[in-house]
């Protein structure tokens, strides 16, 4: 009786995990207001059990962003052990977080549906250790030489909110387009070749509010 309901629960998980990976997805394409018949149709499940995991969409949305949160960490925790230099593991992560379009996630919420899970534990617990990588890997770069020193990572956290949100095009393959073409430009200015001088000093994330 154990094993069948470990075996469930385990199914049940999958189930769950397939849902928001689905719903990712469909997010992307068609924005929050995707309908949930639609989502659930593209997971190959019902509408009652899309319900039954996730009551209302805000729930969902709230799963989606942390699951994105959650593998950009994983990718940034592999980064640092697989990557040569602390220069690829950093614009590894910079490319994952684009790739997911985390901050699109978020502004997809509502501000009180926003607010109330930026202020949850797991999702400020996540944060934090996302933000503590990120400015291990600025600092082991400019140690290294790899990058240039007069930034800091509130400037690689704010390159990427820019890259989240493309100027209008005449087709998603332009858009995506666009976002590698920028991203490379943006990584390039980051790297310490050539450059000219930064007006003010380095962004710290303080200076952006993120940890609050």
């Amino acid at each position: 009786m154990k094993a069948e309901t470990t075996r469930l629960r385990a199914d049940a998980q999958r189930n769950r995990d397939h849902i928001v990976a689905v719903a990712r997805v469909v997010f992307a394409e068609i924005g929050p207001g995707a309908p949930m018949d639609e989502l659930a149709r593209r997971a190959g499940v019902g509408v009652g059990t899309l319900y039954r995991r996730f009551p209302d969409r805000g729930s969902l949305l709230r799963a989606v962003a942390l699951e994105s949160l959650s593998m950009i960490l994983a990718d940034a925790q592999a980064a640092i052990d697989e990557e040569p230099t602390a220069w690829d593991a950093l614009t590894r992560i910079v490319r994952r977080a684009v790739d997911l379009r985390f901050s699109t996630q978020m502004t997809m919420m509502d501000e009180h549906t926003r607010q109330a899970f930026t202020e949850a534990p797991d999702f400020r617990q996540t944060r934090a250790a996302v933000i503590d990588v990120v400015e291990h890997l600025v600092e082991r770069a400019q140690a290294e030489g790899s990058m240039r020193p007069d930034v800091g990572a509130g400037d690689v956290f704010a390159v990427v909110s820019i890259l989240l949100k493309p100027p209008p095009s005449r087709s998603a393959e332009m858009s995506e387009l666009l976002v590698r073409r920028c991203l490379t430009l943006i990584l390039d200015g980051l790297h310490s070749s050539d450059r000219s001088a930064l007006p003010g000093d380095p962004i710290s994330v303080a200076d952006l509010h993120l940890d609050s």
